[in-house]
């Protein structure tokens, strides 16, 4: 198996030490296993200057090192993209040898997500009422930065969202995700399969199966794999589904 969505204590939202989580994965069979902790700039985020890159990057090459007949080791990062931050993003990318790099929306005109979506769905009766053109907007201002590997959870709004039936969404908004996903195949950056909805209400790994086929449709052959785990025991969960939709759909599995 291959894990490489993980969360540490070098992010803010984590309390995990990098070696428990290497412990956990090694006694689950992980094969490869990638720490991808947070960066993030935005001033109205918690974790805005909490990556700590080059403490991390000595105690990770030490556990390397000290796990290298057990298990193999890579160390990414997930950011947060937004164009005023762009440049220190770039920067940082420079700075530190990350084997990858995921790019994720968790902002939407520099609101949280998870605030964004409450705001937007707030007196809405029905999915159909509500407006997610932005959302898509900001998705595909990420793509065209291009300078990453992986696009991280895509369809990352249901997690938040009180509706349950985003099939509708994908449908009110399969153009947006065609011409998204055609750049995304264009450029070369990976899909994310991050299995973490399957422990949120959506209960549904992101992206949706409808989102997958559509990209396998356009050319899309290669996916990462990632359980985007920040607690004890969350490392390659719901990964049997993720295993079946790799084969279903006879996708190539990223490794860096």
């Amino acid at each position: 198996m291959v894990d490489l969505h993980n969360h540490s204590l070098y992010s803010y939202d984590s309390k995990r030490e990098m070696e428990d989580i290497i412990v956990e994965a090694i006694s689950k069979d992980v094969g490869i296993l990638g720490i991808s902790d947070h960066l993030d700039f935005n001033s109205n985020d918690p974790g805005n200057m909490f990556y700590k890159g080059e403490e991390q990057l000595e105690e990770f090459l030490y556990l390397k090192k000290k796990y290298s007949n057990k298990i193999k080791l890579f160390l990414g990062i997930e950011s947060s993209y937004e164009e005023d931050y762009e440049k220190k993003i770039i920067s940082s990318f420079k700075k530190f040898p990350f084997d990858y790099r995921i790019v994720s929306l968790h902002f939407v005109d520099g609101v949280v997500i998870s605030d964004w979506i409450v705001e937007i769905e707030k007196d809405k009766g029905s999915i159909f009422e509500v407006d997610y053109e932005k959302y898509f907007s900001q998705l595909e201002s990420i793509v065209d930065f291009k300078i990453f590997n992986i696009l991280g959870h895509i369809d990352y709004y249901k997690k938040y969202s009180k509706f349950q039936n985003h099939q509708e969404t994908f449908k009110r908004y399969k153009n947006s995700y065609e011409r998204i996903l055609k750049k995304v195949v264009k450029y070369g950056i990976i899909l994310e399969i991050n299995s973490s909805g399957l422990r949120h209400k959506c209960k549904e790994q992101f992206p949706s199966l409808e989102i997958l086929k559509l990209y396998k449709d356009l050319g899309g052959k290669v996916v990462s794999t990632g359980s985007d785990s920040h607690k004890s025991g969350e490392t390659v969960f719901g990964f049997d589904k993720v295993k079946r939709i790799v084969k279903d759909f006879k996708f190539e599995v990223y490794k860096p």
